[in-house]
């Protein structure tokens, strides 16, 4: 058990549901050391691009960007290459679109339109951020998908919606509603980091766990006692986000110490 955690905490640990997209990787960057050329990948979230990073690090000549339509963009797309090669923002494929809507009447909320664009068939790992300044919301996407997100997307939630493609220059300022936070846990536990963070007991996080309303990275996970590592993000329905960004060690009572970021409902 201790092998596992010392792999949690460094950040190298693997769970089996990860093994297609680590043979995914594997097989672009076997591709990009072989062909020498630049390969893009999808949108990758935070535990993706670390998984990546690791991958990476077994080839001395490759080198990996990323982009995902702004700075510090929380989904990017990656551009293995030669260490040479210099990416500019086109190399990436991506759109960005902004929504309108009609704002005397409609609330839009994130949930809403990642709704509406994964049930017009586009695939999540599709589309990167959405975000907001409070009022207005944009979203990038691959930009080979521009014709058929125009042609897919006319409503969200009961609202019918526009969207109009925008130049990156025209981004709006994210508003950022998280919180950064650090907490003491016994384990790396899903339930415990979940009772920790939202102040529950241990029960009743394992019954949010136990009735699929936990995420982790993304994807549904109904094992209240799974492992927990660096850059993971948890979505819990009802409570909000939990972004794991560091481990720094053990406090002199043996806890785990967690660096976090929150997004409270």
């Amino acid at each position: 058990m201790m092998e596992d955690k010392k792999g949690i905490m460094g950040g190298g640990y693997f769970r089996p549901e990860e093994k297609p997209f680590i043979d995914k990787m594997n097989d672009i960057l076997l591709k990009a050391q072989t062909m020498y050329t630049p390969q893009l990948t999808d949108f990758l979230n935070l535990r993706e691009q670390t998984i990546l990073n690791n991958l990476i690090n077994k080839y001395d000549d490759l080198f990996v960007h990323y982009f995902g339509g702004y700075d510090n963009a929380e989904r990017v797309r990656g551009i293995i290459a030669p260490d040479y090669f210099v990416p500019k923002d086109s190399d990436y494929d991506i759109s960005m679109y902004e929504i309108r809507y009609p704002e005397k009447f409609a609330n839009l909320h994130h949930g809403q339109i990642l709704g509406s664009l994964t049930g017009s068939g586009i695939d999540r790992d599709r589309f990167g951020d959405i975000i907001t300044d409070g009022e207005n919301w944009q979203f990038f996407v691959f930009k080979s998908m521009s014709d058929y997100i125009e042609n897919q997307v006319k409503k969200i939630g009961p609202f019918k919606i526009h969207l109009m493609e925008k130049d990156f220059q025209d981004l709006l300022l994210p508003k950022d509603e998280s919180t950064d936070e650090t907490i003491n846990v016994q384990s790396l536990r899903l339930d415990t980091i979940i009772a920790t963070v939202y102040d529950l007991s241990r029960q009743n996080a394992k019954a949010l766990v136990d009735h699929g309303k936990v995420q982790i990275n993304w994807a549904v996970n109904k094992n209240a006692s799974s492992f927990i590592t660096i850059t993971d993000t948890l979505s819990v329905r009802g409570f909000g986000r939990i972004r794991i960004n560091d481990i720094m060690g053990r406090s002199k009572n043996n806890k785990y110490i967690l660096f976090v970021n929150v997004i409270k409902k």
